[in-house]
């Protein structure tokens, strides 16, 4: 069985019915967009996430009694379990830091006359901690400690992404279930219209002693072509959505590795499966059963 034959089968399989192959080739893009579409969305948010978890840290604000002398509050706050570091921020210091981030507009602080923020002792966790159930659990702790007026966290912030996340992969799967359903109905009719336009080829091909895998292997190679070109081609196009989007949104995360490998891999199983389905639901050609015991003999 020669590769040389068998692409040119392939060929002449697919130029018989050009323009279905192309049709299905883009109604396959479009629907492998979809998938690298929530795919890249997903990925972002889980980005985002995980950042917010990285830099996840507490604020415990304390009376200014504590803010006097904060060592020995600040002792019993490292040996909670979950807090990596901790450091005590003045009142004076959070000013400035409030400063620096107003920037321009400072002259809102300059209308209070007085610093009204209060002192602080901020938290560190460690990354096994950056949950909202770990990080409502150490919340609880420091409200016990004697001095502790207030503390806020950024939880809900945790929770809201948690659920994003959640969401996205319920969506992300039943995408993902579509598109296979779709893309593999495609392949599947394209390659059947073939089997059929060619019936009369196999016919003969088998009269002529052709094995079944010399016949069936053009028609794979075509859903698989179709899955190839309908990956390159969505995998472009979320690409071009991607450099769109920049110029609106900055920086946003695209693994580009990630997002070609998944959807080539997509395709090419996509359109393999629908070929090997409509070759097996052809049982009235010469392709999906042996051949006669009468024909191999002549």
């Amino acid at each position: 069985m020669k590769l040389g034959y068998l692409l040119k089968e392939t060929w002449r399989t697919i130029t018989r019915n050009f323009s279905q192959f192309f049709l299905a080739s883009a109604v396959m893009a479009i629907c492998l967009l979809l998938t690298a579409l929530f795919l890249v969305i997903t990925l972002n948010v889980l980005k985002i996430s995980a950042s917010a978890r990285a830099w996840a840290e507490i604020y415990a604000f304390v009376t200014d009694d504590i803010a006097n002398d904060p060592a020995p509050l600040l002792k019993r706050v490292i040996d909670i379990t979950g807090v990596a570091a901790v450091r005590f921020v003045s009142k004076a210091e959070a000013f400035d830091e409030l400063r620096a981030e107003l920037g321009s507009d400072t002259l809102l602080l300059d209308v209070l006359g007085e610093n009204p923020l209060p002192a602080s002792i901020r938290l560190a966790l460690h990354p096994n901690y950056t949950d909202v159930e770990n990080v409502s659990a150490i919340e609880q702790k420091l409200l016990l400690l004697p001095g502790v007026t207030e503390v806020w966290s950024g939880k809900e912030l945790l929770a809201q992404l948690n659920r994003a996340l959640k969401i996205l992969l319920i969506i992300d799967i039943g995408i993902f279930i579509i598109v296979a359903a779709s893309v593999i109905f495609i392949a599947f009719q394209t390659v059947e219209s073939s089997v059929i336009t060619r019936a009369q080829e196999v016919e003969i091909m088998e009269l002529v002693g052709a094995s079944r895998m010399a016949i069936r292997i053009p028609f794979i190679l075509q859903g698989l072509l179709q899955g190839t070109f309908g990956s390159i081609t969505a995998f472009l196009l979320i690409f071009i959505i991607f450099k769109v989007v920049t110029s609106f949104i900055p920086t946003p995360f695209f693994p580009s590795g990630v997002v070609l490998g998944t959807t080539l891999l997509s395709g090419l199983l996509f359109g393999l499966g629908g070929s090997i389905l409509a070759l097996n639901r052809l049982p009235s050609t010469l392709i999906a059963k042996p051949k006669p015991q009468r024909l191999r003999s002549l």
